[in-house]
């Protein structure tokens, strides 16, 4: 008995495994080298990761906003670089040179990738959004007829604009203007009227608002979205509208149009015009008021148009409120075989402390009696050539005087001011952003 239960006993000790006792990790001694050299290679991966990206980012112009102004970024990178060489590497975008391309269906292809957002938010066919070349040309010289088109009644326009102002103030003289909005209103009726030589009674002011607030919407859309945008039919609908109104009122080509071809024709003007006028009218007569602006503006309207030295005075005016707020802050290329986009800051060009010196961000139009070579060839609102917009050469600057003096005549800085709802992050500087003006308001008394 006592054998067999030895003999179990044994058999079962043979068939368990002998427990192995493991070491503590935690009573081993620190291999301090080891780990040393590990961090030491993950440090040397990173700097050198991050030395590739910013290699990559300067080989391909590209810049990233991470919500400083873009002047600011670039006096903080390390890497300064002389502002002449910069400011060569930004025409070398606007003009092309950077792809070696010249021919047109070459760049006009670079631009129209670049813009295709644009392109479907607005369902446009035009020289911003085009890589036909034939579009192009035909687009370009219906444009430049509009813009050239002899015997333009400045005085007439000016009375449109203040009218439209006018009727724009509340009757309850405590209840503040939404500037943005009546800002938008009369930009878009003068260049309707301009463009098209249609008589006012077909511009209700419901549509104008309706129309002004999808636009900005639109471009809003196709330029911060990640998603395709899609054509408004709200926008549409509206500018439909307008042409079956009274066709005593309507002039051709206005009712013979597609509504997305009225929308190619005035986007280049409009869209671009609303916010230059708005800012420059903020700096010019409320933020830095000039002893010498009353003199300056006083032949305004009477002198747009004649070539004057009463003229070249009052579109100063314009020129600084140009510099301030170009009408694109930014001008975008696609690279060749590539989809990188890059961008040219025209904001920049206009702003930088190196070109235009202390008071860079200060309104000024007497610094135009007398620009610098280098101020000269960083000023340029109007892009350049192979594209540079037809509207330089004064139409542009008269348009903008117009517009800003009739603000400044309706909306007088004796009668009211103007206050911002929502905060700035700088005292004297106006965000020039689509979405960054929609606070502003003029409030009489």
């Amino acid at each position: 008995m006592m054998s067999s239960d030895l003999s179990s006993s044994h058999d079962a000790w043979a068939s368990t495994p002998p427990k192995v006792t493991r070491p503590n990790p935690c009573c081993e001694p620190p291999n301090l080298l080891g780990e040393c050299v590990f961090l030491g290679f993950v440090a040397i991966l990173g700097i050198t990761c991050v030395l590739l990206c910013k290699l990559i980012l300067w080989l391909f112009h590209i810049e990233i906003d991470f919500g400083q102004p873009a002047w600011h970024q670039w006096l903080q990178r390390p890497e300064k670089q002389d502002v002449n060489t910069w400011l060569n590497g930004q025409k070398s975008i606007i003009n092309f040179s950077f792809a070696g391309v010249s021919k047109p269906q070459d760049t006009l292809h670079l631009r129209a990738a670049a813009n295709e957002n644009i392109a479907l938010a607005f369902n446009i066919t035009n020289s911003l959004t085009t890589a036909s070349t034939s579009t192009h040309k035909n687009f370009l010289k219906m444009a430049s007829g509009i813009i050239n088109r002899p015997g333009r009644d400045w005085i007439k326009l000016f009375e449109k604009a203040t009218s439209t102002l006018t009727a724009e103030l509340p009757r309850d003289t405590s209840q503040p203007l939404h500037l943005a909005e009546a800002t938008r209103i009369t930009c878009l009726k003068v260049v309707l009227i301009d463009n098209f030589q249609i008589s006012s009674d077909i511009l209700p002011r419901d549509s104008l608002v309706i129309i002004t607030d999808e636009i900005n919407n639109q471009w809003l859309k196709a330029k911060s979205s990640s998603e395709k945008p899609a054509i408004s039919s709200l926008l549409i609908h509206h500018l439909t509208a307008l042409q079956r109104r009274d066709p005593r009122c309507l002039c051709w080509p206005f009712d013979q149009l597609e509504p997305e071809e009225i929308l190619s024709m005035i986007m280049p003007q409009y869209e671009t015009l609303w916010r230059v006028v708005m800012v420059t009218y903020i700096l010019a007569f409320h933020l830095y008021p000039s002893p010498t602006l009353p003199s300056r503006i006083s032949s305004v309207p009477e002198c747009l148009g004649t070539n004057s030295l009463e003229e070249r005075e009052a579109l100063k005016l314009a020129k600084e409120g140009l510099r301030l707020t170009p009408s694109n802050k930014r001008i975008y290329r696609h690279t060749p075989s590539s989809s990188f986009k890059i961008k040219a800051d025209l904001e920049l060009m206009h702003r930088h402390p190196s070109i235009w010196g202390p008071t860079a961000l200060e309104f000024s139009p007497s610094r135009f009696d007398n620009l610098s070579p280098l101020q000269t060839e960083a000023y340029l609102p109007y892009s350049l050539r192979p594209h540079r917009c037809p509207a330089f050469g004064g139409f542009g600057d008269r348009m903008v005087t117009c517009l800003v003096v009739a603000m400044g005549r309706v909306l007088d800085t004796k009668a009211g001011k103007v206050f911002n709802t929502e905060p700035t992050k700088r005292a004297g500087v106006v965000g020039t952003g689509r979405d960054g003006l929609e606070g502003w308001r003029y409030q009489r008394g």
